[in-house]
């Protein structure tokens, strides 16, 4: 059975109101922050894609105000492939999804993804490399790998040259 390997490039935390600012789309998201009620430490509440803008995605999102406190969005570009389509984005929100459970996402949680290895970078709004991980995405790991029976897993340490 062909691996499929994806690699994305995660930037962020951004809030709603400067998503409303930006000009990118086409690709990942992470929503984190607490839900009414919640008391728990903050994480990862949805993973979703878009071929679109992010803010026209986010405009009338059906899950994005479920989080009403301490919100952060995180914005995943595909960087390998690098003629990537439709199926690369579902291929890796899958992973993700069924992999951590999101508690917001419904869809994709129960069945098992295709035999896939997403590898994520994470990076500051500017750009540059985060040398350290936050809280939010701390147990989402760098490296998620489902080979259709077993899962590995893993974590990248980045340090210049």
């Amino acid at each position: 059975m062909h691996l499929l390997t994806i690699k994305i490039h995660w930037r962020g935390p951004y809030s709603y109101e400067e998503v409303e600012m930006l000009d990118d789309g086409d690709g990942l998201y992470l929503f984190a922050g607490k839900k009414k009620y919640q008391r728990e430490e903050s994480f990862i509440q949805y993973c979703g894609i878009t071929e679109g803008l992010y803010r026209n995605r986010f405009k009338n999102h059906h899950k994005l105000f479920e989080i009403t406190r301490e919100l952060e969005i995180w914005l995943g570009d595909i960087n390998y492939p690098i003629e990537h389509s439709r199926m690369h984005l579902e291929t890796a929100e899958s992973i993700i999804v069924y992999f951590w459970q999101p508690t917001l996402n419904v869809r994709k949680r129960f069945n098992p993804p295709y035999p896939t290895t997403i590898i994520s970078h994470w990076f500051k709004k500017d750009g540059s490399p985060r040398f350290n991980q936050k809280r939010i995405y701390k147990y989402l790991s760098d490296v998620i790998s489902w080979d259709g029976k077993y899962w590995r897993t893993g974590n990248l340490t980045v340090y210049e040259a």
